[in-house]
């Protein structure tokens, strides 16, 4: 009977936690397709940007935003404080390492993103930047936050390079870890980028684009016009960059508790047939007793 009951409270625990975690997977599934629905990308303007890139590029600037100022790698850590994730974090940092490659540690600036990267590095004693993890609600403002601090180090020659490592969701079921760089903005002055398909033939679009440039008046200083662009294109970069690291978590939690879904589901079957069989095995013990005591009042006294 005690087996039994111990049984039973196990049985009701299981079923409880098991309705928490799919309650959990369904949560995580809602905030990645609502998030994918809101997704903002600047395809027409960052077009437009380029090409404006480009004409300052021709009157000759030079900028650490541009050019880089030393040889100082900051590579930018991008990690979720959300449980239930799998090795996604363990996977961006791991990238990050890579990314540092054979540079020692006093050619390297970390700079950090979530409490869970934030303890990674603490472990093994490195010297990080910290910002706190991205939320949703507040993903601009953080992306305006980190970029005031790069691009300052940057005009600053602190740092020559910017690398940022993020997972990146390629579905609802896949996710990938990325590596991109977004200074200095060098690939944004390229005069040599190939068009668009269909767009107008390259030796034309060149020959179009210097006279365009030629006709430029520009009255703004250069380097502020640079750090001004430098700043819209990495507060672009780092907000899509938000966006997927948050579509990447909620996908990575909807996963990882899917597999747990399956696993608790597959206890609990075991757990009801144990149950069932305790049941039984009682219910065949207390027949047996009964059947026992009742031969016992039949035999005849001697």
């Amino acid at each position: 009977m005690a087996q039994l009951n111990e049984l039973k409270k196990e049985l009701r625990f299981n079923i409880e936690f098991l309705q928490l975690i799919q309650t959990l997977k369904n949560i995580a599934a809602s905030q990645y397709h609502l998030l994918e629905k809101e997704k903002e990308r600047f395809d027409a303007f960052m077009l437009a940007f380029v090409d404006f890139f480009r004409v300052v590029n021709l009157v000759g600037v030079e900028n650490p935003l541009v050019a880089g100022g030393n040889d100082v790698l900051g590579i930018v850590v991008v990690t979720s404080d959300s449980g239930f994730m799998g090795g996604l974090n363990a996977g961006v940092i791991e990238a990050a390492r890579k990314e540092q490659g054979d540079l020692p540690e006093d050619r390297v600036r970390w700079i950090v993103i979530g409490d869970k990267g934030a303890s990674h590095f603490l472990d093994h004693n490195r010297v990080f930047k910290f910002f706190k993890g991205i939320s949703q609600d507040t993903r601009y403002e953080q992306a305006l936050e980190i970029r005031d601090y790069i691009v300052g180090e940057v005009v600053a020659r602190r740092i020559g390079r910017i690398s940022l490592v993020y997972p990146h969701p390629v579905s609802f079921t896949q996710q990938t870890i990325e590596t991109i760089r977004i200074l200095p903005c060098a690939d944004l002055f390229d005069q040599t980028a190939a068009p668009e398909p269909g767009g107008v033939p390259e030796p034309l679009a060149a020959n179009l684009f210097l006279r365009a440039s030629r006709e430029v008046l520009v009255e703004s200083s250069f380097d502020d016009m640079v750090r001004y662009l430098a700043e819209v294109w990495v507060a672009s970069r780092l907000y899509e960059v938000f966006e997927d690291s948050k579509l990447s978590e909620y996908a990575a939690r909807a996963m990882h508790l899917e597999g747990s879904v399956q696993k608790l589901e597959k206890d609990l079957k075991q757990l009801r047939h144990r149950c069932f069989r305790a049941s039984h095995e009682m219910v065949d013990k207390g027949m047996r007793e009964s059947f026992s005591s009742r031969k016992k009042k039949k035999k005849p006294a001697a």
